[in-house]
Formats: C-alpha cells, sequence, structure tokens
C-alpha cells in the first residue's frame, strides 16, 4: 500500500511517518527520500513490509523539483533551514555589493549557457548540510562541527526551465537524476558567477513515475 503525499513546509519527513503510524498501529512504514523541513512536496509513504521493501527503487528514480535562489543572501547551510549565520547583500539596480566590490547580474542568456553545461551530468560539490553519510556519520552531523570534507560527485540533470528571473531572484524547474543535489546545482551556478546565493523554495513536482497532480 503506498500514499502520495504533498509534505507541507516546516513538518519533517519523519513528522509525516509518524502520523502514518498512528493510523497503522504496528505496521511498518517508510517513505522515499528524505525532504528537507522546509522543501514541500510529493513523500511517497510506504505501508507494510510487502510495500516498504520497495522503497529502494524509488531512490534511483528521476525526480522533478521547482526551485528558487536568492542572490543577495548567504547562510551557512546554504539554504533558509537551521541557518547559525546570515548575511544580506546590498542589491543597487542590476549590481550587487560583495567584499567591497560591485557585481553585475548575469544576463538570463548567460545564465542558460552556463545550465546548458550541467546536462547531461556535472561534478559539483556536494553541500555537507545533507543527510549523506560518510563513515557511518551523516554529513550534516559533520557540519555542525565545523568539519567540511569538500566532497565532489557526479550528478545527473536531464533539463531544466527557467520559470522566472528578476535579480536577486532566480527560479528554475529541474529534472534531475537521482542523488542530484540541487543545492549543490545553485552552489556551482553561483560560483560561475562570483556570487554567493541562498536556496529560498524548494518543491519536489514527481517521483518518476509519481506526480503530485
Amino acid at each position: 500500500m503506498f500514499f502520495l503525499v504533498n509534505k507541507p513546509k516546516w513538518v519533517t519527513s519523519h513528522d509525516v511517518v509518524d502520523k502514518f503510524k498512528r493510523v497503522f498501529h504496528g505496521e511498518k512504514i517508510g517513505h522515499s527520500g528524505t525532504l528537507d523541513p522546509m522543501a514541500t512536496g510529493l513523500l511517497i509513504i510506504a505501508i507494510k513490509r510487502e510495500s516498504t521493501k520497495h522503497l529502494g527503487k524509488l531512490l534511483w528514480m528521476d525526480k522533478t523539483y521547482i526551485t528558487e535562489i536568492d542572490f543577495s543572501i548567504l547562510t551557512d547551510t546554504w539554504d533558509m533551514d537551521y541557518y547559525d549565520t546570515i548575511q544580506k547583500f546590498e542589491i543597487v539596480e542590476n549590481w550587487i555589493k560583495k567584499d567591497n566590490k560591485t557585481i553585475k547580474a548575469p544576463s538570463l542568456e548567460e545564465i542558460k549557457q552556463k545550465l546548458d553545461l550541467l546536462i547531461p551530468e556535472c561534478e559539483l560539490p556536494l553541500t555537507m548540510f545533507s543527510a549523506k553519510k560518510r563513515d557511518g556519520k551523516k554529513l550534516y552531523e559533520l557540519a555542525r562541527q565545523w568539519i567540511d570534507l569538500k566532497l565532489k560527485q557526479v550528478m545527473k540533470v536531464n533539463s531544466y526551465e527557467i520559470l522566472d528571473y528578476d535579480f536577486p531572484k532566480l527560479k528554475l524547474k529541474l529534472d534531475v537524476g537521482s542523488w542530484t543535489y540541487i543545492r549543490s546545482i545553485w552552489y556551482w551556478l553561483g560560483q560561475q558567477f562570483d556570487l554567493w546565493w541562498t536556496l529560498t523554495m524548494l518543491h519536489r513536482e514527481s517521483i518518476w513515475p509519481f506526480k503530485l497532480k
């Protein structure tokens, strides 16, 4: 038995599982892959062992996200979730002031040229604020100890669509492979233009072939 859940913002994936446990007492329950608390969208819940044993297959399926960043904000977590430090840069028309210098906003065509380089795959920096494990410890646990392993990983991008661009905000639709981190894509893009950035919105539309709609 499977349920397709539209996870609301600031609710953890574990919270969703707990709600199902209150209804299906004593049954084994799992989900299709963690969504950050600030993220919204598709979370697949499996009920009973004959269903949960298939969850591993879902982890390897392609996924579609709607995502937005702000080039004028920087946090230590690369998003607006559980950050310790935040810095806001001054925007003057289409210029941003950063480290005693001004940087011109990239054009839409320049952004497209960079994003094209990600298809079909590219080695990208791996955010330390993720649930990925290294030597038995989750990376975000190491990050909280100020440990940065400078990890990189080949990630797959099938396609992208620019939904809106009003500097300093950029909104994309991304179709990506498994174990591709959206924050890694944004981090790389910011580096291309000497800009910092922060993820302000993340919404999962599908885990192929399962869709919210």
